[in-house]
């Protein structure tokens, strides 16, 4: 993979950070189905949620692409969709959503988390191969101008610092 020329990190260190913020999903994903066994579906909630952003950042930083906000892992799904012709990256992210407003509204109940929480844990078997896989070729008819303007935004450089390997959060300190 070549840097992006928005980020100058090396490849080496991309994929350090790729692969802690994979762990910390895969750790994420542990403890809220944890948390869903304790009856603690409002943790359990922002929990799942989190594992599958960590894992669309994995992913990004491979790419160099900007993560850096909701809507950019939203843009990362979209096309990965596209990329991989699979609707289900994008279907699987709605259903997680729900998660992260479950942890601030608080309506949903033990066997609709668990389900939702199940939903994340395809989404992040699916970017775990992706994200061992190469990346996909364009398409030979080229862009089209929906994709442009979502990869021009990938691209754009962070508005803030990014973090190094060693400011993410640790994983071997999490619950469980």
């Amino acid at each position: 993979m070549t840097p992006s020329p928005n980020n100058p990190e090396s490849e080496q260190q991309r994929r350090e950070k790729s692969d802690r913020y994979f762990r910390l999903s895969q750790r994420l994903l542990k403890h809220a189905q944890q948390q869903l066994e304790l009856g603690d579906t409002v943790q359990a909630s922002e929990k799942a949620y989190g594992a599958v952003s960590h894992a669309v950042k994995s992913y990004a930083e491979l790419r160099g692409w900007n993560h850096y906000n909701h809507r950019r892992v939203e843009l990362i799904l979209d096309q990965l969709r596209d990329e991989w012709d699979d609707p289900e990256l994008t279907v699987f992210h709605t259903v997680v959503k729900e998660l992260h407003s479950n942890f601030f509204e608080h309506e949903l109940g033990t066997t609709r988390v668990g389900d939702c929480i199940r939903t994340a844990s395809m989404l992040l078997d699916k970017l775990e191969t992706i994200r061992n896989a190469p990346p996909r070729p364009l398409p030979p008819a080229g862009l089209s101008n929906e994709q442009r303007r979502r990869l021009s935004q990938l691209m754009q450089p962070p508005v803030q610092e990014q973090a190094s390997v060693d400011e993410l959060p640790p994983t071997d300190e999490l619950p469980g």
